[in-house]
């Protein structure tokens, strides 16, 4: 290129993302593994939780790959801020760098030198553990003084070479690595567990770090990639109850759509009951998602729209999944199949069964409100997403706000605040049409003197949330006094 300017050129601005919107609501957190070679701390990047507010801050904490295969927390890190534009979103990786199963190492492989630069085409590579000798092995060349290696934006490796190292370097040169494995983690790891002698944890356990050390509640857990695997969707929904010992959630756990499992929309319920996706709190969806050519689970795309529609609600998650606009340009199977099906078909194989999926009318929109606990229950509280949604927003709300009053004395004003605030945080969210109204009590029945003297406090609060518009009909009818009328007036 020339140096001098004379002429005409013109250059491209890389697109700016838009800025994520900031809910405390239906926070994303999301299991998987991630390419943290590329990491800031690679070494200390598995089994702990970050929260990243953008794409930039995602990238930095776990690192970039567009394989959503084996990097399954990029279709997370994707769909909250390349597509919904929603953050936080908390990120537990468990590939973990020092775990033997979880990495190669490469043996040495030549790679050719142009203009002082050679290319390592591959991706996890693990930058400190790179080493470069010249074409015949017989001179190693030393990091820093003779070369620099740097990542690409693809992930792989760039070697650039200073004037000295070039020339040791010749036209060729031989390296060896070691690299992530991100296919020796298998579904044991993402369930994870407790050490008890090393007080370590490990996979879904790292959940009950993230309000300690975040100081965030988490909304949604998914694991796309493992959460259609039975054992990790019961691990999830298992650890979305009392996280922390206080706080609950739900779980978007995704269908098995391969060949071993709902290929077809016909084996969607065989496959749920089967394998006992049947909780509240389990939102269950099927099949999997195309987005701007980029195949990946349903539960990410999912667990997003949740979060962003709760952002736009002013971080209240009252308003429900069903027929809302997602980003997606069609269904496939696992193995990348699309798969097309009517609304009628969607009723009654998948919604009809307490599962989630979506339609296409003039784009595609999440289709379902029931939670896979459907059909098995009817129950208003357990059967729709948003029923379970807002009483966990509640319930966890007043945890948040009234923590505190532990261990204060049992008096008048301790208990009227409780009640006066209480009442007043309901009687907000009923003006704003979020819930249909609640109210909280107390009352010296249901708090004898000897529960009271046993440090012992009861509240009863009712609340009722709107249950979704789900079938809307309208019937017509051929009214002739109508036609007399018109034809009638017309003759004046």
């Amino acid at each position: 290129m020339s140096v001098y300017k004379h002429g005409i050129s013109t250059s491209r601005k890389a697109t700016a993302l838009t800025t994520p919107l900031t809910s405390a609501a239906n926070v994303t957190v999301v299991i998987g593994t991630a390419p943290v070679n590329m990491a800031k701390d690679p070494y200390n990047a598995a089994n702990v939780p970050f929260a990243a507010y953008s794409k930039p801050d995602a990238v930095a904490k776990m690192g970039w790959s567009e394989d959503f295969k084996k990097y399954t927390i990029m279709q997370s890190v994707y769909a909250a801020f390349n597509v919904f534009a929603v953050a936080p979103l908390i990120m537990i990786n468990v590939l973990d760098p020092k775990n033997e199963k979880h990495i190669t190492a490469v043996a040495s492989t030549a790679y050719s030198v142009a203009n002082k630069k050679a290319v390592i085409p591959v991706e996890g590579i693990l930058l400190d553990t790179i080493e470069i000798t010249n074409a015949d092995a017989s001179e190693k060349l030393t990091p820093d003084d003779d070369y620099v290696a740097s990542f690409a934006d693809d992930g792989t490796v760039i070697i650039g070479f200073t004037d000295a190292g070039a020339e040791k370097a010749g036209e060729n040169i031989k390296a060896l690595y070691t690299k992530l494995n991100p296919e020796g983690v298998t579904y044991q790891d993402i369930i994870g567990g407790y050490n008890v002698s090393t007080r370590t944890k490990k996979g879904a356990e790292v959940i009950g770090d993230i309000f300690p050390k975040l100081g965030i509640v988490p909304g949604t857990l998914i694991a796309p990639g493992f959460s259609h695997i039975p054992a990790v969707n019961t691990a999830l929904t298992a650890k979305s109850q009392l996280i922390y010992s206080l706080f609950s959630c739900k779980v978007v756990s995704d269908i098995d759509s391969s060949a071993d499992g709902a290929d077809s929309i016909d084996k969607v319920k065989e496959w749920k009951n089967k394998n006992a996706y049947s909780d509240r709190r389990t939102f269950a969806v099927w099949p999997k998602v195309n987005v701007d050519g980029y195949i990946y689970y349903f539960s990410a795309q999912l667990a997003a729209l949740l979060q962003r529609l709760a952002a736009d609600n002013g971080g209240v998650p009252s308003e429900s999944c069903d027929n809302k606009g997602l980003k997606i340009s069609g269904l496939v199977l696992e193995d990348g199949t699309e798969i097309m099906f009517d609304m009628d078909e969607a009723n009654d194989y998948i919604n009809a069964n307490g599962v989630i999926t979506a339609v296409n009318i003039d784009g595609f929109l999440a289709w379902g409100s029931n939670t896979s606990v459907y059909p098995q229950s009817t129950d208003v509280v357990d059967r729709w997403v948003t029923s379970v949604m807002m009483f966990d927003y509640i319930e966890n709300n007043f945890k948040r706000s009234f923590f505190k009053k532990v261990g204060n004395k049992t008096n008048y004003r301790e208990i009227e605040d409780v009640v006066l605030s209480e009442n007043l945080t309901l009687n907000g969210l009923k003006g704003s049409e979020d819930i249909a109204g609640g109210e909280i009590s107390f009352s010296m029945e249901d708090n004898p003197i000897t529960q009271i003297l046993g440090g012992k406090i009861l509240f009863k609060e009712r609340l009722a949330t709107y249950p979704p518009m789900e079938d809307i009909e309208n019937e017509f009818e051929f009214d002739p006094t109508i036609l007399q009328a018109a034809l009638e007036g017309g003759s004046n």
